[in-house]
């Protein structure tokens, strides 16, 4: 969930990475035969010169309400990548993303041009499609908290008011929910031919994978599920809680580590200093504004300060920096701090993220709660607050009765969970219990995602793992054995 919305935007600048991520017609050719053609736009060659026909673009027009077919209605934004090579699988493998509130279009170029991104296509299609509120679906933008930095507060309250008012002029809020992307996305699979769908799905968009296990389990083959988030989560109330513990084994870590144990010998002492100097009030650092190639001052605040750091915990590989980091800020140097963040527009957007967040997880939280869940953590209660007040001015949709039930599909899936999981490091476990052929595989400094695989030794096992996975849609065949062989990068040290 969008606790990791910072840390993936951050991740995506510092890393350059990108989120993987029948015998009648099927893919775009499928669509343009379709009964229901009317419905849909025609999908063209849509990419690069050289490999043009390797992309299609379309769309797939479906109702706001599927209760009210003959009200408002949403054009899908939908890229469909053509097998390389004979197709093996009746299957295409449909990629979910990650917030919510990000247009899974955007990994398009993973899948096209990268050589792993590629053999996700051997044997099948790859399909991605904007959920409704994100990218080419009617996207639910509000500009003005996209163009908040890290450190600016994170929900003004009459930015929330405004955006509201706007989006309201061209959406229902209340329709833009995970029960109605999953109803979506078989829509897209029915229109295209596919027998059954095979899932690649990170942070949120397991979420919106189990909800679709449980509306349409026949349908689906396997599932590959990374930062796997049970869908009773009430975001953001444990992030604190999981962001500390990660802290907590960064510094253990670093401190069985004889090279960093060394460099930073009083880590934890470091830690409370840097605290302590953001109690006493707000503290300035410089950062470079690339835009007009001068640095200029900016103010850290005690808030935005630990939900920006966070962020920083993303991954195994970031974690491997926050030593150093911590010590060059007790030192009072924080302009290392501010170069580690990534400013300019936020890719989510946010009306769709407050419209799910708000709905299905934020409304459950309870004032009490708050303290309980947040005490004696550096994060706080600052990033709940936020929320709290963000939702108490955000329409809520009621939720079908069953949709915080856990997916008991009879489906092949493999919950892949790190270690080091700032958002969900319990939750994962309890979704694969639930589901039947379920198989959990955890590595032990993994962070939220494995966007930084190719720091690792061994970073390339996760793919392996899933593409193994799509092969031979068991669990138990599923050779997962290079796991052992992953180790994270080694502590830097200044």
């Amino acid at each position: 969930m969008k606790s990791s919305r910072l840390a993936l935007w951050v991740l995506a600048a510092l890393l350059g990475a990108c989120a993987h991520p029948v015998k009648s017609p099927t893919g775009a050719e499928g669509l343009r035969h379709a009964e229901h053609r009317s419905s849909a736009a025609d999908f063209d060659p849509c990419g690069p010169e050289e490999q043009e026909r390797e992309m299609l673009c379309g769309s797939l027009r479906v109702a706001e309400d599927p209760d009210d077919p003959n009200g408002r209605t949403i054009d899908l934004g939908i890229v469909v990548l053509p097998a390389i090579g004979e197709k093996t699988r009746q299957s295409a493998l449909f990629h979910l993303d990650g917030g919510p509130g990000l247009a899974a279009t955007q990994a398009a170029d993973f899948y096209l041009t990268d050589p792993v991104g590629r053999e996700f296509r051997s044997g099948g299609d790859v399909v991605l499609v904007d959920q409704r509120g994100t990218g080419k679906s009617n996207a639910l933008h509000c500009p003005a908290t996209e163009d908040n930095g890290p450190l600016d507060e994170m929900y003004p309250v009459a930015e929330v008011a405004a955006c509201r008012t706007e989006l309201e002029a061209q959406a229902d809020l209340t329709k833009y929910g995970t029960w109605y992307a999953a109803g979506d996305l078989d829509r897209v699979r029915r229109a295209l031919g596919y027998e059954q769908v095979d899932f690649w799905a990170l942070s949120y968009g397991t979420q919106l994978a189990q909800v679709y296990m449980k509306r349409f389990p026949e349908r689906v083959r396997t599932a590959f599920l990374v930062g796997t988030v049970v869908l009773d989560n009430r975001t953001p109330l444990f992030h604190a809680a999981a962001s500390q513990r990660v802290l907590d084994l960064v510094f253990f870590d670093c401190h069985t580590d004889a090279s960093c144990r060394r460099t930073y010998p009083d880590l934890r002492n470091d830690w409370k200093r840097v605290l302590a100097r953001l109690e006493d009030g707000p503290v300035e650092a410089q950062r470079l504004n690339t835009e007009i190639g001068e640095k200029m001052i900016v103010e850290i605040r005690r808030g935005p300060f630990g939900h920006a750091f966070g962020g920083l915990l993303g991954t195994g590989a970031s974690q491997r920096r926050v030593p150093w980091l911590i010590h060059r800020m007790a030192e009072g140097d924080f302009d290392v701090f501010v170069e580690a963040l990534s400013f300019g527009t936020s890719p989510y957007a946010e009306g769709l993220y407050l419209s799910i967040a708000c709905s299905e997880a934020t409304s459950r939280i309870h004032s009490e709660d708050v303290i309980g869940a947040t005490h004696g953590t550096f994060l706080g209660a600052w990033r709940v607050r936020q929320q709290m007040q963000a939702c108490s001015r955000w329409p809520q949709a009621t939720l079908p009765r069953e949709f915080f039930e856990p997916a008991t599909a009879e489906v092949a899936v493999i919950v892949l969970s790190g270690g080091r999981d700032t958002s969900s490091p319990i939750g994962a476990q309890r979704v694969c219990e639930g589901l039947p052929r379920c198989r959990f595989l955890t590595v032990p400094h993994l962070g939220h995602t494995y966007f930084d695989a190719g720091e690792w030794t061994g970073g390339e096992c996760p793919d392996r793992i899933a593409l193994d996975l799509y092969r031979k849609a068991s669990v138990e065949a599923v050779d997962a054995s290079c796991l052992k062989t992953m180790e994270p990068p080694s502590f830097f040290v200044d």
